[in-house]
């Protein structure tokens, strides 16, 4: 299997073009972080990293600090692997074309996903919503409020804010990681929440807008469908955001402790009951016809001093960090140990560079005698004097 990290993989998808171009800021983050798919592929995998990042040292420290982690692979080394697998972090036309000139480029048969129209729906928060109506039907639990709705136009958006009794949170269709959001003013729109909302129809043909919920504890459940029929429930992910509602970190350590946080909340029944009822709806939506993660977003939040869950507030329909973090944490964290896996950016000259090396010295690495990461840190992908992304993991002994 070939793990090949696209990030930005919704855009790509609404876009549709094979020729699609990302921002330079997301070009920058899929150079920079390409062994990322490591951490959760098996062993046996190999994961197509970019030439003019390879760092051989790096890879050869890792490696030889985790035997059974996924190689790196350049390019001009695919004719190794002419008949492999390809594994997407997301599927989109653009990934597919650029894989399928790479057969083209060095004589290669790769299995690389086939792209199927229905895929565009199912990427959109639409299709989140639907998930969402079809769950609240048999959960009775799922409050009727947090359903959004969708519109197309700036008057009805406008309608939608001044009859609104509570704040409102708008939201692109196409979006994910807390990029694409808009938090309404009550008072009601001004010049700029127009010209954003604007673009966004503009762009996508319409804007989602909901209740803004008074959160407690971001969290996910991850399952993989199998593109056969069926979807399996992988794990739990805990993650945090910052001030604005974007991805910041997420948390690295056993399910248990994940559990045992969202239960002092809610009751471990509605959770599992959500969980069994949520796997039956993706697997009627995507089983069928996609293979790969499904990540759903959720929280818990509080309503009148009760805690409620809002259990779909958005699907990945590919890898994601949560997922990411799960599988490492299984691999390669100690049971006894905890604490986070990050994703950071600076386009300060040398300052992530500087920031690892500090890191480094700070908190070395040590190991439990089973060979996993007891406590100390770990950069996931190598870091440069000019890299301006940067993964990695702080562990600590769980108190």
């Amino acid at each position: 299997m070939i793990l090949y990290f696209n990030p930005g993989h919704e855009t790509a998808v609404k876009n549709a073009s094979p020729y699609y171009t990302a921002p330079a800021n997301v070009v920058a983050m899929q150079k920079e972080l390409s062994f990322l798919p490591a951490w959760y592929g098996e062993r046996g995998d190999v994961v197509l990293v970019d030439s003019e990042n390879f760092d051989s040292e790096y890879y050869k420290q890792i490696r030889s600090l985790f035997s059974y982690l996924p190689s790196p692979l350049c390019e001009e080394e695919l004719h190794d692997c002419r008949t492999a697998e390809i594994s997407l972090w997301g599927i989109s036309p653009q990934a597919i074309y650029y894989f399928n000139e790479l057969c083209h480029k060095y004589d290669c048969n790769l299995k690389t996903p086939k792209w199927d129209d229905r895929y565009t729906a199912l990427n959109s928060r639409i299709t989140a919503r639907e998930c969402l109506i079809s769950l609240k039907a048999e959960v009775a639990a799922i409050a009727d409020d947090i359903v959004p709705s969708f519109y197309t136009d700036m008057e009805q958006i406008e309608e939608a804010v001044n009859q609104s009794t509570c704040r409102l949170l708008s939201k692109a269709p196409y979006s994910s990681s807390g990029r694409g959001l808009l938090w309404l003013p009550e008072s009601g729109l001004t010049r700029t929440e127009r010209q954003i909302l604007h673009g966004i129809l503009k762009k996508q043909g319409c804007v989602s807008v909901e209740k803004a919920l008074n959160k407690d504890i971001d969290f996910a459940m991850e399952f993989v469908s199998d593109g056969a029929g069926t979807v399996s429930f992988a794990g739990y992910s805990l993650f945090y955001t910052n001030i604005k509602g974007g991805y910041d970190s997420n948390y690295i350590g056993a399910q248990e402790s994940i559990v045992r946080l969202l239960t002092n909340k809610i009751s471990p029944e509605l959770l599992s009951e959500i969980k069994e009822k949520l796997r039956d709806v993706l697997q009627a939506k995507f089983a069928n016809i996609y293979k790969g993660c499904i990540g759903v977003d959720m929280m818990v939040y509080k309503d009148e001093d009760v805690y409620k869950i809002h259990p779909c507030v958005e699907i990945n329909m590919r890898y994601n960090m949560g997922y990411l973090s799960l599988r490492l944490s299984e691999k390669y964290i100690s049971q006894t140990s905890e604490g986070r896996f990050a994703i950071r950016f600076s386009a300060k000259n040398d300052e992530i560079y500087s920031q690892h090396s500090e890191m480094q010295q700070q908190h070395p690495l040590s190991f439990d005698q089973e060979g996993k990461i007891e406590k100390g840190y770990l950069p996931l992908c190598a870091i440069g004097k000019t890299s301006t992304y940067w993964a990695y993991i702080l562990v600590e002994k769980s108190k």
